[in-house]
């Protein structure tokens, strides 16, 4: 894998340079040609953090934490092509080392048929809400009831967070007036790195309209907008046939099937996102899990809103979610704030922020009171991070 990035990398540094005319930065550091009809762009973020973690009957944690690195590349071919990847390390928690090395990430190419009608093929995962599309978010981390930024916490056998799959695949999207769409097929595998060797797929769709001005993918009004945005949109996902292979005897699972509702509003530097989550778990042989039946349903919701007090400067920000899961003891919240200073426009932040959650695991505990499962204390976290983006 080291020696395709390093290739990738080689074949761009040997790009005819002298045939590109101009350069600046937009979003991104970009050089491109006289004719304009290629482009490369540099992206990338940092995400360094200092924090402070008790949870009673556990251990208090106090570190310094690299909580996300990224570059990426991207181009554009004779104005309608593109093609892009990125690299990604990232690593939320003391515990959670999903992504202590390197990671290629968004790999795509793609063309733009009609504004209405683009093809994207490769790294393109499933699309569901709009929270989980967002590059910008308030608090240090995202709401628990979706699949954080670089891993994926089980919260009880069988179930995750409302979050959207990686994979490999095809995906369609566009936007028509008002109108926008984005519809992916991706392998039942669900991964970024492995081919399909069942013959399974995935699928998912998110459309939504947006009724005053378009809405920016970011949970924030930066822009401290002169007109009102209001935007709407639904999805659903359906999830191919797989095993849970956590629990000591493998749960069968038929499908999984997610669907979402939600809503942004931004003006004047007011900005409000709420959404909500269902999924049905169809569920053929429980395993050795504690407690299952042969359908779940499990419901969430999250609500973040935020105000500069001084425009594109200082803002406040408060954060909150809650899953509702079928079975006992065996639901989850959060709720959080955060004081957010920008130092640099909008490419430098430093926030200071707090976050009280009840996070629910199942643990085979043979003679436990409450029936085999033990409930979690709540855990206190103070965040004091920097984030600097280019």
């Amino acid at each position: 894998m080291k020696k395709k990035i390093l290739a990738a990398l080689v074949v761009i540094l040997l790009m005819p340079v002298t045939a590109l005319a101009g350069s600046g930065y937009k979003g991104g550091f970009y050089i491109d040609n006289d004719e304009e009809t290629f482009k490369l762009k540099f992206s990338g973020n940092v995400m360094t953090k200092f924090y402070y973690e008790r949870q009673k009957g556990a251990d208090s944690v106090l570190t310094f934490a690299l909580r996300n690195a990224s570059l990426g590349i991207n181009a554009t071919l004779a104005e309608k092509g593109f093609v892009g990847f990125g690299l990604k390390h990232a690593q939320s928690t003391v515990e959670n080392t999903t992504f202590q090395t390197v990671n290629v990430t968004g790999a795509v190419a793609g063309v733009e048929i009609i504004p209405a009608f683009i093809v994207t093929v490769g790294m393109v995962g499933l699309p569901l809400s709009f929270i989980n599309e967002v590059g910008w978010v308030l608090l240090p981390e995202f709401p628990q009831v979706v699949t954080r930024d670089d891993t994926l916490k089980a919260i009880t056998p069988l179930r995750s967070s409302f979050g959207t799959p990686d994979g490999l695949g095809i995906n369609f999207s566009g936007a028509y007036w008002k109108w926008f769409y984005s519809l992916s097929v991706i392998n039942g595998a669900e991964s970024n790195y492995t081919i399909n060797t069942n013959k399974r797929f995935s699928f998912g769709f998110r459309s939504g309209i947006n009724i005053l001005d378009a809405v920016p993918g970011s949970l924030s009004d930066f822009d401290c907008s002169e007109t009102p945005k209001l935007m709407v949109s639904l999805g659903s996902d359906y999830q191919a046939k797989r095993e849970d292979t956590t629990l000591t005897v493998p749960a069968e699972i038929k499908y999984l099937w997610t669907s979402s509702l939600g809503a942004a509003f931004r003006w004047a530097g007011f900005a409000i996102t709420a959404e909500g989550f269902y999924r049905r778990t169809k569920i053929t042989d429980v395993g050795s899990a504690l407690w299952a039946r042969p359908n779940l349903t499990d419901i969430g919701y999250y609500v973040a809103t935020s105000y500069y007090i001084l425009p594109k400067k200082f803002e406040i920000a408060l954060q909150a979610d809650q899953a509702i899961r079928q079975g006992p003891a065996n639901d989850s919240w959060e709720f959080g704030g955060s004081l957010n200073y920008y130092i640099f426009d909008n490419n430098m932040k430093l926030q200071l922020a707090y976050d009280l959650s009840r996070f629910f695991d199942w643990e085979e505990t043979p003679g436990a009171a409450t029936g085999g499962y033990t409930r979690q204390n709540a855990l206190h976290n103070v965040t004091l991070m920097l984030t600097a983006r280019f």
